[in-house]
């Protein structure tokens, strides 16, 4: 178990800062969002740790969606975490949620004021083991670099199962997908893609990273032309009011 240092397991949640006012809303809201960092709020939400081994078997699954049989933008790959071995999961706020999957968007959901789309987003999906359906998501943001190697993203994106196809994947190191910073963005929104009912389920738990990941370009290059320029990724919502966006560093 390792847990994220911007938020302490030990510090009671009425002993934080107290959310900002007038901005925005906590409530649920329609993701993804832009997020503007010099307009976020000092840390309140619950304590956040994760619990991921060092190495898990799953399936690569290019997932389809109606229209079967070709591409859509709610068709994505995804790393579905195995059965056997050791579950990864995290605590939030004293619950746990298991990482169900890993998938990626290209170009990115979610996007920094200021900055461009990341070419390549990554989202950790977590869903509450017990009680009421929830979600705690992870969004990884993967800037394409050209370097000697390939990271655990390469590993996902590189040679994807013909649509509809899967096949066995052993030995992801779920931890090296983090990002070395684990400094965070969080706020409630919903789904990005409509869930089994067709609706783009809330609440959604957010925590978008403040630094990158990386991925070879030739792979993120392959992967998005799976789409074409239309790509796989919800466009930026507009919320009314917006959401409080809360910063851990």
């Amino acid at each position: 178990m390792f847990s994220l240092p911007f938020i302490s397991l030990s510090t009671p949640v009425q002993a934080q800062v107290k959310p900002c006012h007038g901005r925005g809303t906590d409530g649920a809201v329609q993701s993804p969002v832009e997020i503007d960092r010099s307009a976020a709020c000092p840390g309140t939400q619950p304590a956040l740790a994760v619990h991921y081994p060092h190495s898990v078997d799953g399936t690569l699954l290019f997932q389809d969606k109606p229209p079967l049989e070709e591409a859509s933008e709610h068709d994505d790959v995804r790393f579905v975490i195995g059965t056997g071995g050791s579950q990864p999961y995290i605590t939030y706020g004293g619950q746990r949620y298991n990482l169900n999957n890993v998938h990626f968007h290209g170009h990115a959901e979610h996007k920094f004021a200021g900055q461009p789309f990341a070419p390549l987003e990554a989202h950790f999906v977590h869903e509450r083991a017990t009680g009421p359906k929830g979600y705690v998501v992870f969004s990884v943001l993967v800037d394409a670099k050209s370097f000697q190697g390939l990271s655990q993203h390469d590993r996902l994106i590189a040679s994807p199962p013909a649509i509809g196809e899967s096949r066995s994947v052993h030995g992801v190191d779920l931890r090296a997908m983090l990002p070395e910073s684990h400094a965070t963005y969080r706020y409630t929104g919903s789904l990005t893609t409509p869930d089994e009912t067709g609706t783009y389920f809330q609440p959604v738990n957010w925590v978008v990273f403040n630094q990158h990941a990386k991925a070879h370009q030739n792979n993120i290059q392959s992967y998005r032309s799976l789409w074409g320029p239309e790509g796989n990724h919800r466009e930026l919502q507009e919320n009314d009011p917006e959401p409080n966006i809360y910063s851990y560093h």
